[in-house]
């Protein structure tokens, strides 16, 4: 209570999860949106991480809520929120649906995680391979023939 919050979703992926958790946040907020890209078509980052999209709206003493769908090596976040902490918020926080602790290259501070998950390639739920995938209504683990073959 009190807070000025704004939740920032990384787009693409984490657009389902921002639509249910924001349901269920019972406070007033704002929403606004990044895309970056550190992937190409295939299934391994690139370590390069591009702005594509960056926030609309000013956040400078702001509490922001950075929603975002997978955490994996920690990289892309590590930029999100060096970039948003340059904008002056009040506060920067994480929220992630899964994550990926065994292949953290940055030591990065979650501050709300939904689950904890292997190093597996999984789609659904705003989750992608290549563009697709992401309409699936659950989170599934994409067969390593399917993405073997395109590649």
């Amino acid at each position: 209570r009190g807070k000025d919050l704004v939740l920032v979703s990384i787009l693409k992926g984490a657009l389902p999860f921002l639509a249910d958790l924001m349901r269920n946040i019972p406070i007033p907020l704002a929403l606004d949106f990044l895309e970056v890209s550190s992937y190409g078509a295939g299934t391994e980052t690139s370590g390069v991480v591009r702005i594509l999209k960056d926030i609309a709206n000013p956040i400078e003493a702001r509490d922001v809520l950075v929603v975002e769908d997978i955490l994996d090596t920690g990289k892309t976040l590590a930029f999100v929120v060096d970039h948003l902490r340059s904008q002056r918020p009040a506060s920067v926080r994480l929220c992630t649906l899964l994550d990926k602790t065994a292949r953290r290259m940055v030591p990065i501070e979650v501050d709300y995680r939904g689950f904890e998950i292997p190093d597996k390639f999984v789609v659904g739920y705003g989750l992608d391979y290549a563009e697709k995938y992401r309409n699936l209504p659950f989170i599934g683990v994409l067969k390593p023939e399917v993405y073997r073959s395109s590649t």
